[in-house]
């Protein structure tokens, strides 16, 4: 594979790693490109079978061009995953923290920093917080330390 092509896939890749976690491009991506994306794969995979089947057909561009979409939306998948694990991790610890806080002073800060993306919030009933953090594609991950479990909210929550 050339430069160029190397190049494009991997600014594919990178794009797709951040589209999750930009709510108007979510958007536009489940509203208005979802059918556009079928049809791009579609014919993209029937281009790669003719060019298999057919040998005056060059199956490498063939292949480049079918293997875009799917890098693309992989990445997109790997994004959300992956940041929803170290999200969850990080969160974790830092209940525990507060957890000990609590137990060492007899009430929780006001104040409490955070990492990448995690949000801290003391909710003044009976000394509980919350924790929440985004994992991509419009939903929201929070803890509530009143029932002490996680709950996803969508974009529609």
């Amino acid at each position: 594979m050339n430069r160029n092509k190397k190049i494009f896939l991997i600014s594919v890749l990178s794009f797709g790693l951040i589209v999750p976690f930009i709510p108007s491009l979510i958007v536009i991506e489940k509203f208005f490109l979802l059918i556009p994306f079928v049809l791009i794969f579609v014919v993209t995979l029937i281009y790669l079978i003719v060019s298999l089947l057919n040998k005056q057909i060059d199956s490498g561009k063939a292949f480049f061009t079918f293997s875009i979409l799917p890098t693309f939306i992989l990445a997109q998948l790997l994004a959300g995953i992956s940041v929803d694990k170290i999200q969850r991790l990080r969160s974790n610890q830092i209940i525990s923290d507060l957890e000990q806080i609590r137990i060492e002073t007899g009430n929780l800060p006001e104040q409490y920093e955070t990492i990448a993306g995690i949000k801290y919030t003391r909710l003044n009933e009976e000394e509980h917080f919350k924790l929440e953090y985004s994992r991509g594609f419009m939903v929201t991950e929070k803890y509530y330390s009143k029932n002490g479990n996680w709950k996803s909210y969508g974009w529609n929550d």
